[in-house]
């Protein structure tokens, strides 16, 4: 459950951390040894793509991303959590769109990259993942604002 849970933090650190160790290893080779590992560019680039989008996915599952709440901070308490629905609704649509433009884009892949050949689909396929993932966290968000209206209207 602890993996299911914390699966975009898990798999970022994965990634950030191949990122940081294949930078460092390139760089002592470089310059330590004048080699290069001419594939470590690409890799940290792959992995640093997958670290940022899941970043994004974390952020949002932990409502961690700035917002504006001048507009909710003026509403009467009892409109703040209807409101609130209502963005999530919208957002909800809004990924679910992205999510379904992440697959289009990703069905387009068909290049690989030029020295380790990994192909597109799976660089791209972190777009797809991450706006899945934050759909499914929306639901959650939904959920509980549904459940938070049901226990004011009582």
């Amino acid at each position: 459950m602890f993996l299911l849970k914390n699966i975009e933090e898990i798999l970022a650190s994965i990634a950030i951390s191949i990122t940081v160790l294949v930078v460092i290893v390139n760089v002592v080779l470089r310059y330590g040894f004048g080699f290069v590992v001419p594939w470590s560019e690409e890799l940290s680039v792959i992995c640093f793509i997958w670290a940022v989008y899941l970043g994004i996915s974390s952020c949002y599952k932990h409502k961690l991303h700035m917002g504006v709440d001048v507009v909710v901070a003026m509403l009467p308490e009892k409109a703040k959590i209807p409101f609130r629905l209502c963005v999530s609704v919208f957002l909800l649509a809004l990924n679910i769109l992205m999510a379904v433009l992440s697959y289009q884009y990703l069905m387009l892949s068909n290049k690989v990259t030029p020295v380790m050949g990994v192909s597109y689909f799976v660089i791209n396929g972190v777009l797809l993942l991450c706006f899945s993932l934050m759909a499914i966290h929306t639901v959650r968000f939904i959920a509980s604002d549904v459940a938070s209206l049901k226990r004011s209207s009582k």
